[in-house]
């Protein structure tokens, strides 16, 4: 079976790229545009607006599986860029199922919980989804393109944390930086995620490709936190300073860490148990107990 990963540069991406080696599983993988010619192994750049290119490389890839990962995932980049959000994240997608379509290629499509307007948390599948960021109805929209397509997939996930394993930096890599050197990090008290370790999401996904589920999946860690909650726990799993973990509100956040005039959802906790259900033999660890297996065991700072 041969898979077309978009997104391959991304954090996930990288996480992705490295769950498929380990299966040994076939896999072309695509970046978004760069400035710079990619390095020997690493993913092509394909932008996914440039519609010939598109399925040039398609054709060329002739894949069984589009894990379709690839997206503007800011959301402060989708509000400034609309029109460039809307055509990666929505007429992108519609590209991707158009020509997935014509060559008989089954089509997993990785969207947010920011698809919810995170006013009570605990989402299920069939939970109405009411976005409040454009990114979120940007994912939403590409949703509606892809669930009921022959073959096809969604799978939500929630926030996503862990060290990057290729040169793409992220959020947690900030924050561990921050903690290791004593530096002011500030947390949200009064937002609400699952957070699903990187790993864990990969090989969910990497599964959920290679499958046969058809329809709507909720991907979420076993447990409901605060990012408050989150940066007290990892500090406390290092054994840094917890005092550097500054408690902030979403709805009051300094303008020079989260300008935004979105609202920002309170709670967008997913309800996993339909994937659990589906596979309860795949692993879901504790927050630190994933900490540790991605390299980062107790008193490491």
């Amino acid at each position: 079976m041969k898979v077309l990963l978009t997104g391959g540069s991304g954090l996930l991406g990288g996480y992705l790229l490295r769950e498929f080696a380990r299966r040994d599983c076939g896999v072309i993988a695509w970046s978004g545009p760069r400035s710079k010619t990619p390095a020997v192994g690493e993913p092509a750049p394909v932008d996914l607006v440039e519609r010939d290119a598109v399925a040039a490389a398609f054709a060329a890839a002739r894949p069984d599986v589009v894990l379709h990962a690839a997206a503007i995932s800011s959301v402060a980049q989708c509000r400034e860029q609309p029109e460039r959000a809307r055509a990666v994240n929505v007429l992108g997608t519609q590209l991707l199922m158009e020509l997935a379509a014509e060559a008989h290629a089954r089509l997993v499509l990785v969207s947010t919980d920011l698809v919810f307007d995170g006013a009570r948390g605990g989402y299920r599948e069939d939970d109405a989804p009411s976005p409040l960021s454009f990114y979120g109805k940007t994912k939403l929209a590409a949703e509606g393109l892809v669930l009921g397509q022959p073959r096809a997939a969604v799978a939500r996930v929630s926030l996503l944390f862990g060290p990057s394993v290729n040169r793409r930096r992220g959020f947690f890599d900030e924050q561990l930086g921050r903690l290791r050197s004593g530096s002011p990090a500030p947390f949200f008290v009064d937002e609400w995620r699952t957070p699903l370790a990187l790993p864990t999401a990969a090989a969910a996904l990497a599964t959920l490709a290679v499958g046969e589920f058809e329809g709507l999946l909720h991907l979420g860690g076993p447990e409901r936190m605060s990012r408050w909650e989150m940066g007290t726990r990892l500090a406390a799993h290092l054994r840094c300073d917890a005092s550097a973990c500054l408690p902030a509100s979403r709805t009051e956040a300094p303008s020079s860490e989260a300008p935004r005039p979105e609202a920002r959802p309170r709670d967008t906790s997913l309800d996993s148990s339909r994937w659990r259900a589906l596979l309860p033999q795949h692993p879901w660890p504790t927050f630190e107990d994933a900490l540790s297996e991605m390299g980062l065991p107790p008193g490491s700072p």
